[in-house]
């Protein structure tokens, strides 16, 4: 099975990383703005490590999956996965001061899906979706806390 990875990079200049991990973390907030994403119910919270239920879909296809985020503000957040439709996921947000007073948000993801159509969907769809969640990211930014 192959697996998918990649990630992306993005500055703002005028926000700090406890700022920015807060939209990271406001898990439950996903569906409001991440594409694809219908829902997140964080089912249990042990400190900085959480429990957390996913319904991602687009059309007819869905899938249901259990995950694990462990927290490590405001530097880290690691999102992972071994159910539903992975065998192995992986997304890692890093919150980096800058020089300036800003902070630089990275981001990667690795992936293995369990269904071969599957996979080759998510590779073709990919560098959209990696837009786009950059595109949501950044306007979920604005609307919280402007610029």
């Amino acid at each position: 099975m192959a697996v998918l990875a990649g990630g992306w990079v993005v500055e703002f200049p005028h926000h700090d990383a406890p700022a920015l991990f807060a939209v990271a973390a406001d898990i439950e907030s996903y569906p409001r703005f991440l594409p694809w994403c219908r829902l997140t119910r964080i089912r249990l919270r042990d400190g900085d490590r959480w429990e957390v239920d996913n319904l991602f879909g687009a059309g007819p296809i869905q899938a249901r999956f259990r995950s694990t985020a462990l927290l490590d503000p405001p530097h880290r957040l690691e999102i992972t996965s071994r159910d539903g439709p992975f065998r192995q996921f992986r997304l890692t947000w890093r919150f980096l001061g800058l020089e300036t007073g800003g902070c630089r948000v990275e981001a990667d993801y690795r992936m293995e899906l369990k269904s071969g159509l599957l996979a080759a969907l998510a590779g073709i769809s990919m560098p959209e979706v990696e837009r786009r969640v950059v595109q949501k990211f950044k306007e979920r930014v604005r609307l919280i806390h402007g610029r």
